[in-house]
């Protein structure tokens, strides 16, 4: 699946890439370490899946107007730390994930691409 990753740490970014590779077809398309030009390159590359960290002071709610940008993207917005994910998408717009584990975080990505296949 086309992924684009947007302000997360690169040791984040390997650790979710490490879970999700081996159940999951995984092409990184690009990497973004700002937000500036998000939304233009979210609808040139029209991904799969974006990752995208949070900022200071920023909650998960940020991935609306993404959603609303490309309606077919998956939006797994990560904590800085880690330690909590919440799963976007049309259909059920989002699945929390409390206590972000392996197992679990690739669980609800696959439930997400039964749902509805990635295009590339």
């Amino acid at each position: 699946m086309r992924t684009l990753i947007v302000t997360v740490s690169p040791l984040l970014a390997d650790l979710v890439k490490a879970v999700l590779q081996p159940h999951l077809f995984i092409d990184v398309v690009e990497v973004l370490s700002t937000r500036h030009r998000m939304m233009e390159r979210l609808q040139d590359i029209s991904p799969d899946l974006v990752l995208l960290g949070l900022l200071n002071g920023e909650d998960d709610a940020c991935a609306v107007p993404l959603l609303a940008a490309l309606l077919s993207v998956r939006i797994l917005v990560l904590a800085a730390n880690g330690a909590q994910a919440w799963l976007y998408e049309t259909g059920p717009h989002r699945t929390t994930l409390p206590r972000l584990s392996a197992s679990e975080l690739i669980d609800a990505l696959k439930t997400s691409f039964d749902r509805s296949p990635p295009k590339g």
